[in-house]
């Protein structure tokens, strides 16, 4: 897996209007390639590899927002939604 990321000094020069006027997105992952990341992921499911979440009442978000904020949040919270 190749870790390194150009510099900023060896990218071409971009003209922000040209991307924002035609909808152009740049991004990128520190995580690996695309090809990496569906590595990982067929792998998580293979091991069957579950998350650890925090199920919180969508009714109660704000507070979850704040708990986040506090440091409160033990694992990952996800909202649900109680009426459907």
């Amino acid at each position: 897996m190749d870790l390194s990321a150009p510099d900023g000094g060896n990218l071409p020069p971009i003209n922000a209007f040209t991307l924002i006027g035609n909808g152009i997105k740049i991004g990128g992952s520190a995580i690996g390639s695309p090809e990496d990341i569906k590595e990982m992921l067929d792998l998580a499911a293979e091991k069957k590899v579950k998350p650890w979440v925090q199920q919180r009442p969508m009714k109660d978000a704000n507070q979850a927002i704040i708990d986040m904020k506090n440091g409160e949040a033990r694992y990952r919270y996800v909202l649900v939604n109680n009426k459907s």
